[in-house]
């Protein structure tokens, strides 16, 4: 990339054992047309041929930068992606998955139009499974934080991947290191900084299903759906809900979905609302 050119977007990549998913991945992001990108490629330690893969890559484009850094984990190594990032915005992507053509220079164009918001939430599409809902989005600017998040119900998509930040809202905040479902921590704690939060219709992430993969191993994990419930509950503090916010109740039912889960592998009962322990037990008998 010329020096010259001052660097508008950072697409942070944190690589671990994707060897044959990573050329892919890297060739969406390349190819997406956008003067002013540049790609980190965040190597965690990764035991295969991929670390080889992200210098070939870092040798023949000029936009692509590698770290590579001992095995810490999903979170740790957007952190240290994120520590280097010199863009005005950035973005991440999983690299099993891929970004559709053009996306990014559609959503950048709508920034530069729109230059108050600070995270901008685009579609995502699942590969591979026909488990998750696809979210739908309008093009719209929210007057609040709180607004985008019982409107959109931003708790059942709180994917990193699919959204463009100002480089800025990350200042103070950094995903949970060691975590599974590292994103429901994370989104509330940005949007406790009351950015100007849009969605638009235009762009596709492509979230390819694996089902080895931390989201699918989930419901039958018990120690991953601790820290999913863990993660809501933080979420729903973080955001003042209650069961009488709008749509306030639907997370507390994702809550006592992830309850039941837990009872049902161990038999642990982490909620301490009135009627769960009968709830968990009628649902192990009817089930």
């Amino acid at each position: 990339m010329d020096k010259n050119i001052p660097v508008i977007l950072s697409v942070i990549i944190p690589v671990y054992k994707t060897e044959k998913t990573l050329d892919r991945c890297i060739e969406s992001v390349v190819q997406q047309g956008v003067e002013g990108m540049e790609l980190i490629l965040v190597d965690d330690g990764s035991p295969d041929g991929s670390p080889a893969l992200c210098d070939a890559w870092m040798s023949r484009n000029a936009m692509v930068r590698v770290l590579h850094k001992c095995n810490g984990g999903l979170s740790d190594a957007r952190n240290a992606g994120i520590d280097i990032a010199r863009g005005k915005y950035i973005t991440f992507v999983d690299s099993d998955d891929f970004v559709e053509k053009g996306t990014y220079k559609s959503l950048l164009e709508w920034l530069r139009c729109n230059a108050e918001c600070d995270i901008l939430e685009f579609p995502i599409k699942h590969i591979g499974t026909d488990r998750r809902a696809t979210p739908r989005f309008t093009d719209r600017i929210f007057s609040s934080a709180r607004q985008y998040w019982y409107v959109t119900e931003a708790w059942e998509h709180t994917y990193a991947c699919n959204k463009i930040y100002r480089r800025s809202m990350f200042d103070d905040v950094r995903f949970p290191v060691g975590c599974v479902f590292e994103d429901v921590y994370t989104l509330p704690q940005l949007l406790c900084r009351n950015p100007r939060v849009a969605t638009s219709s235009h762009g596709t992430y492509c979230y390819v299903w694996n089902e080895e993969g931390v989201s699918a191993l989930a419901s039958t994990n018990v120690a991953h759906t601790k820290q999913h419930l863990e993660a809501l509950i933080m979420a729903a503090k973080r955001m003042k809900m209650t069961l009488w916010n709008r749509n306030g109740y639907k997370i507390y039912l994702s809550m006592l979905y992830r309850q039941i889960d837990i009872y049902r592998m161990g038999g642990e009962i982490l909620l301490d609302w009135p009627f769960v322990r009968l709830i968990c037990w009628l649902h192990s008998k009817l089930r």
